[in-house]
């Protein structure tokens, strides 16, 4: 007896349940061979399908196809033809193709029962939505719906019109308090994780109903999050559609507009938007006091600075006060040692909080010493050495450099200034810029922001009933292994407590098995897109089924698979554009400025020069003339992937120079980047991270 409204009884039987000695059907996985009808012919990996229990109905995803006859070896074909591929047999051997179906879920004619029981020999049918709702848990949601997929079944509503059904996920289990967070792996480029995180922050947005939320992003790529407030749907005014038609924008198609009505969702951009970033290198005119109210956008370092455009984009400047916690990030380790660690120390108490004061304290230290030395006595300052002085001071002299625009001269005074670690409001989108920067000030800011979000969410300050945080390369920020890192334990304790103080985190990675394990461990819901077969081979795919792997090596852009704590099995599905522009777009459209491409030269440069000095910009800019800007980041890419590999060459501009033929642009400099020498691994491995930089800097 069929369960009404399980099947889809009028697209025909799709097959029929097979069971064997060797492969008998189990409470969580069954067999089946296919029909010969049309429907049958639509059947693929990911459907899902119904089939017939004892007083029950099993709702199963196909998975794992094989095609079977009756040879013993493939000897047998190669026999009866003779050896000939052209030669028909006497009959045409008969063939079947076996699916295995995994069950979502069973449900039982009794309401009351939940116990699973194995298929019996029966038809097989396409399940209906309400089958398959049902099957991924929905009755049992205890929070709001979510929606994060669009999944395509086999059959269809209409000819032509595949039946598709929403994939929801459960609000107190991707936001708290029964469970939390998010973590979206993919291989960078190909598995739109950053717009995956986007279409589930507005479908929040769309659906917390009463609840306050709020979401905070860091952009690290070009404009990518820059310009969220404006659609991707050309609004109707003849100037702006003017400039979205130059700017090549394609809107969404009338399949996405179906895919978000199908889901319950509007095409609405974030209207909240808070944009936040740091001066660029040299804009601070060294005062002892830096109004932020003053800073005009232009001297930010975001490409969101256009006349008109920048009233939600806001300064982050620091003072001195602000670094010195983070001291052990900026110094080298061969620096950082106890006794400068304890001159640090001695800055914090006595409240030395901007370069002016410490530079203050230093003519003060001076003076001191030079009256000792004419005295003719010897020793040091408030048990500090000389030594250990000088080389503070002679370190704290490259901080503005290595800070890159963060850090001001003197007191900051950002008076009513909205502040980056100010309380959230409902539905704001903050978005932190810092997509120009590398190494150093980005770990800081990325740092410290995230450190003051998990006290005020300690404190109960957020403003918000939930918080989402995305934070992208998420192998970087919470790596696994045994290093220590302030910022790893936050993210740690995020995921672990986070949803129960009001803190869910969204994060997303090229390489989950790169990622601390209780960070992905503790998150409910895991999206996966394509994924390379070297990350495929660790140990956390072991429970996908080969099948499920192999699929995972060539999902096109916008399929994902889906796991969620209400899944018994995951669930391939599809999502729409967000509806929101997206990197050049908005610059092209709404104004912005263009990258320097010599500044991001010499920024990469002086990651990875340890020896000698590089040269000066203008240098840069004449050996630059001229060259493709593509060939320009392609040397790029290329050196610093040498140096992370430890095999740095012994002047890396230089090698980068020739790699790009300089002015000449010679076409055959770049074969097989023969032109570098000395790969004798002098100065390599201690490059790490920059070839990700290099990418943040491009902007692609």
């Amino acid at each position: 007896m069929l369960h009404e409204n399980f099947s889809d009884t009028g697209s025909g039987p799709v097959g029929r349940v097979v069971t064997s000695e060797e492969y008998p059907a189990t409470a969580h996985e069954f067999y089946f061979w296919t029909s010969e009808s049309e429907a049958a012919q639509r059947l693929d990996i990911g459907h899902i399908v119904a089939a017939e229990a004892e007083a029950a109905t099993a709702v199963a995803v196909l998975d794992d196809p094989r095609r079977y006859s009756d040879l013993a070896s493939f000897l047998d074909d190669f026999y009866a033809r003779d050896g000939d591929a052209a030669l028909d047999a006497l009959s045409d051997r008969v063939e079947i193709l076996v699916f295995k179906a995994k069950v979502l879920a069973t449900k039982h004619r009794d309401d009351k029962k939940k116990s699973k029981r194995p298929v019996r020999s029966g038809p097989v049918f396409f399940a209906t939505t309400e089958a398959i709702e049902f099957a991924l848990g929905k009755e049992d949601f205890s929070g709001t719906e979510i929606p994060m997929l669009l999944h395509e079944n086999g059959n269809e509503v209409r000819p032509g019109v595949p039946q598709r059904t929403p994939l929801y996920v459960d609000e107190d289990y991707l936001l708290g308090p029964e469970a939390g967070h998010l973590n979206i792996t993919g291989m960078s480029g190909l598995s739109t994780k950053t717009s995956q995180a986007l279409f589930t922050i507005s479908s929040v947005f769309q659906r917390a109903g009463d609840k306050k939320v709020a979401a905070l992003m860091f952009n690290v790529k070009g404009a990518d999050l820059l310009f969220l407030d404006k659609p991707v749907n050309c609004p109707p005014d003849e100037e702006l559609q003017s400039r979205y038609r130059d700017a090549n924008v394609r809107g969404l198609s009338s399949e996405e507009c179906e895919m978000y009505d199908a889901l319950g969702l509007k095409v609405e951009p974030f209207t909240n938007l808070s944009i936040f970033a740091p001066l660029k290198y040299g804009m601070d005119r060294g005062e002892r006091e830096l109004n932020v109210s003053d800073v005009p956008v232009q001297k930010l370092n975001t490409r969101r600075n256009a006349r008109g455009e920048s009233h939600c984009v806001h300064p982050i400047v620091w003072q001195l006060g602000d670094v010195l916690p983070y001291a052990g990030y900026v110094f080298e380790p061969s620096d950082f040692d106890d006794k400068f660690r304890g001159f640090i120390e001695e800055l914090r108490a006595r409240r030395i909080d901007t370069q002016a004061s410490f530079q203050s304290l230093m003519r003060e230290i001076d003076d001191y010493f030079e009256e000792k030395e004419a005295e003719g006595k010897s020793g040091g300052w408030n048990g500090h050495h000389q030594a250990t002085i000088n080389k503070v001071k002679n370190r704290f002299n490259g901080l503005p450099s290595k800070c890159a625009g963060l850090l001001a001269h003197g007191r900051v005074e950002y008076g009513d200034t909205p502040r980056v670690d100010d309380a959230f409001t409902d539905r704001e989108m903050r978005v932190v810029d810092i997509s120009q920067l590398s190494g150093i000030p980005q770990d800081l800011i990325v740092t410290s922001i995230i450190s003051k979000v998990w006290d005020m969410a300690e404190k109960g300050a957020l403003n918000v009933d939930k918080l989402v945080i995305f934070v992208d390369e998420l192998n970087k920020y919470a790596p696994a292994g045994n290093k220590p890192s302030s910022l790893k334990d936050t993210l740690v304790d995020i995921s672990a407590r986070g949803r129960h103080l009001s803190l869910t985190l969204f994060g997303a990675q090229q390489f989950r098995s790169k990622v601390h394990d209780e960070v992905v461990g503790n998150a409910a819901t895991s999206l996966y897109g394509r994924i390379g077969d070297e990350e495929l081979t660790n140990a956390s795919y072991r429970s996908f089924s080969q099948t499920t792997r192999e699929e995972l090596l060539q999902l096109e852009k916008g399929r994902l698979l889906l796991r969620h704590a209400h899944y018994a099995v995951p669930v391939f599905g599809r999502f729409p554009r967000p509806p929101v522009l997206m990197g050049k777009q908005g610059t092209d459209i709404f104004g912005g400025q263009n990258v320097d491409v010599a500044q991001v030269v010499r920024s990469v440069m002086n990651n990875l020069v340890r020896t000698g000095k590089v040269p000066a910009l203008a240098k840069i800019r004449s050996d630059i003339s001229g060259v493709d800007e593509d060939r320009i980041h392609e040397s790029l890419d290329k050196i610093t992937a040498l140096c992370r590999e430890g095999s740095a060459p012994k002047n890396p501009y230089e090698s980068f120079r020739r790699s790009i033929g300089g002015r000449d642009n010679r076409p055959d400099s770049f074969g097989g980047f023969g032109g570098f020498t000395g790969f004798d691994g002098e100065n390599g491995g201690g490059s790490s991270g920059f070839l990700d930089n290099v990418h943040r800097l491009r902007g692609d």
